[in-house]
């Protein structure tokens, strides 16, 4: 399906506005608190506030929306409470998106704004007060249903409603249902006691005319994000991330190479006197070492080309403890992910077209790959690479930057493949030409790629 279905929508359609309202409440109350919970007691804190809470669901990578009362050991506790309110909701009115299992947003424009739309309709049957994501891997997302009713409830006023409910009719006129705008107004002034003249309704402080297609968009967040832990700075991520994308493309393009040869390319041999990685019987690559990471948790940097800069880099982007000899990475959240970064950073700064990792006895070991006969990076190779770039960054990157981070990696990447990118796409897609054939990545409206595509240049991916 590429839209909702009308019984979802009518029947959340009267309470919209109201769940817009208490959304954007909540996301204000949170600000600056430090979210703590514990969803299998069906609880969290915002410092020391309680609210009830529970795992709505969670939307993975293949662009599936899954409710939590599907997983094993959810059932029946206070985690999966709100989902089982919200399926019996969905099957007293025949409502299936909420009565099956699994709910295939793969066909929607942007399956991850569906997603959030899928979960404000939620909190808006369920008279929630918000619902919270969180990444929990890759670009996969667990959606968080919060009930605090003494941060979120309130009286109107006249400026704040009205972004509210063109919010609202937003996500009613992306899926097709801007008839009923006036029900979900109407519902809102019903909530509150409002009185409605023909198309606004009467506020405190002033009168709110119906919001109308003609409106333009409201930027309204309402599902709120809990940011990673320990970010990598953007003044880094800049570099960092296109020569991650960059790096990973080239080591594809190796293992395709050694691929079809019939070559053993999982446990290559260092040579350090020759500087080689010698892959099965015959086949040597030219090679320089830029680290290890040790079995603790510590990235001890090699010495060379490379690594001079990506320290350089680092120091002067934010990070000047991972520009020390050795970086003890073992309380980061993400310690391989970091040291993928800095190592393809290195690996590109100093020259090399990828990276390659021999684990061994004393941690995994990491390598430019600098043989002057680098192998051609075919399409399949180059979207590969992005696809693991985006999501390991995807787990380093603040929202507010990851938009911006995500362009520069995946335009960093076509370029450095041979194709010129093309700007027509944007904002809704990332584009690359190269003679008669096209390469895309789509973006969501909130920096994340979700899809990617290549193929004869004007064809939709």
């Amino acid at each position: 399906m590429d839209s909702f279905s009308d019984a979802l929508l009518a029947l959340a359609a009267p309470r919209l506005g109201v769940a817009a309202e208490r959304s954007m409440r909540l996301n204000r109350a949170l600000e600056g608190t430090t979210f703590r919970r514990d969803l299998e007691a069906g609880v969290a804190w915002s410092d020391d506030r309680r609210m009830a809470a529970g795992i709505l669901g969670s939307h993975a990578e293949d662009n599936t929306f899954q409710w939590s009362w599907v997983v094993p050991g959810f059932a029946g506790t206070p985690a999966a409470a709100h989902a089982e309110r919200l399926r019996e909701i969905g099957e007293r009115h025949g409502v299936p998106e909420l009565t099956e299992p699994l709910v295939d947003l793969g066909e929607f424009y942007d399956p991850r704004a569906a997603a959030d739309d899928l979960a404000l309709m939620a909190v808006a049957l369920l008279e929630a007060s918000a619902a919270i994501r969180h990444g929990h891997g890759g670009r996969a997302l667990t959606f968080i249903v919060a009930d605090a009713p003494e941060l979120a409830s309130g009286g109107p006023d006249a400026e704040r409603a009205a972004d509210c409910l063109r919010r609202a009719a937003d996500l009613l006129g992306d899926h097709g249902a801007r008839r009923h705008t006036e029900a979900m107004v109407r519902g809102y002034a019903e909530h509150h006691g409002l009185a409605v003249r023909e198309t606004e309704i009467e506020l405190p402080g002033g009168a709110v005319p119906f919001p109308g297609s003609e409106d333009g968009r409201s930027d309204l967040l309402l599902v709120n994000e809990l940011d990673v832990n320990e970010p990598v700075p953007p003044a880094i991520l800049a570099t960092a991330a296109p020569a991650l994308a960059c790096a990973l493309a080239g080591q594809n393009a190796l293992i395709d190479r050694l691929s079809e040869d019939g070559v053993d390319w999982r446990t290559p041999a260092w040579d350090p006197e020759a500087r080689t990685l010698r892959f099965g019987d015959a086949v040597t690559v030219q090679a320089r070492e830029l680290g290890v990471l040790r079995q603790d948790g510590t990235w001890a940097w090699a010495e060379g080309d490379g690594t001079a800069q990506a320290k350089e880099l680092v120091a002067g982007g934010g990070e000047a403890s991972w520009a020390a000899a050795e970086v003890d990475l073992s309380g980061h959240p993400r310690p391989a992910h970091v040291a993928e970064l800095l190592a393809c950073t290195a690996a590109r700064l100093g020259g090399g077209w990828g990276a390659w990792s021999v684990p061994g006895p004393g941690g995994e070991r990491r390598f430019a790959l600098t043989d002057p006969e680098g192998p051609d990076i075919g399409a399949d190779a180059m979207l590969a690479a992005l696809h693991t770039a985006a999501n390991i960054v995807q787990q380093l990157v603040l929202r507010r930057d990851r938009r911006e981070v995500t362009r520069a990696m995946g335009l960093g990447l076509f370029e450095h493949c041979g194709y010129v990118p093309w700007g027509a796409g944007e904002p809704e897609f990332l584009m690359g030409v190269r003679g008669l054939y096209q390469a895309r990545a789509y973006v969501s409206a909130d920096g994340t790629i979700y899809r990617l595509s290549s193929g004869l240049f004007g064809q939709p991916g």
